[in-house]
């Protein structure tokens, strides 16, 4: 079957130097409009495949925040197997704008958000752009939990820390006390990004406010949701 995709012109953009570490923006927002055709009237597979190709295209966009066209072009197969196989890491949100049902297929225009650090990352890890991530410093924080009250909690805030943000390279479970617990985190870069995910992250059952912040040493306090139960 023969897919389509189709960007709007407003997001066509021209090839851009590879940015930095340091001035490369974590987020980069699109709206795009993926297409694709009905094969034997089903209309889900239709529905899925154009979200699907709306996503890529998304990422195939950002891409070009680090690698002209022509390379794209070049390792397409590599691109196929590494980064479009995947998408769905590097898209980290995305809604639906409107859509579009025919007998001839479906179109779907998206807002997406792609991560560009994470791309950057797996291009570096294929040798498609340059490792500058050594030149960022290296920093040791220690984050101190209080009022964890739920096991829960805390295993979804480590997952979030060691999942969720590309920045931060391993964390630690240093002591653990009722109620508190203490972590040593080693990162990339200063905090201010570890701060700014804390405030705009959102837990289920609970929320997370940061209490103290310094340049070593981070307070960050527990607190149930209104409805909970906890």
């Amino acid at each position: 079957m023969k897919r389509t995709v189709t960007v709007m012109g407003l997001l066509i953009m021209g090839i851009m130097a590879p940015l930095s570490a340091e001035e490369l923006p974590h987020h980069k927002e699109l709206m795009v409009v993926g297409t694709a055709k009905m094969v034997e009237g089903n209309v889900g597979k239709a529905r899925e495949d154009a979200i699907l190709n709306a996503l890529k295209e998304s990422v195939r966009i950002s891409l070009q925040e680090f690698v002209p066209p022509t390379v794209l072009e070049e390792n397409a197969i590599a691109l196929d197997a590494e980064i479009f196989s995947r998408v769905t890491q590097y898209v980290e949100t995305f809604k639906i704008l409107s859509e579009t049902g025919r007998r001839e297929g479906h179109e779907v225009l998206l807002q997406a958000r792609v991560n560009l650090h994470k791309l950057r990352s797996s291009l570096s890890a294929m040798g498609l752009v340059e490792d500058r991530g050594t030149e960022e410093e290296i920093v040791h924080i220690r984050m101190i939990l209080e009022q964890v009250s739920r096991y829960p909690w805390y295993r979804a805030f480590e997952d979030f820390l060691g999942k969720d943000l590309d920045f931060i390279r391993e964390v630690r479970l240093r002591s653990a006390i009722p109620g508190e617990l203490t972590m040593e985190v080693e990162l990339m870069g200063g905090i201010q990004s570890l701060l700014d995910a804390l405030k705009t992250k959102e837990f289920e059952g609970f929320s997370v406010e940061v209490n103290e912040a310094f340049e070593d040493q981070v307070v960050v306090r527990f607190k149930p949701r209104e409805g909970s139960g906890s």
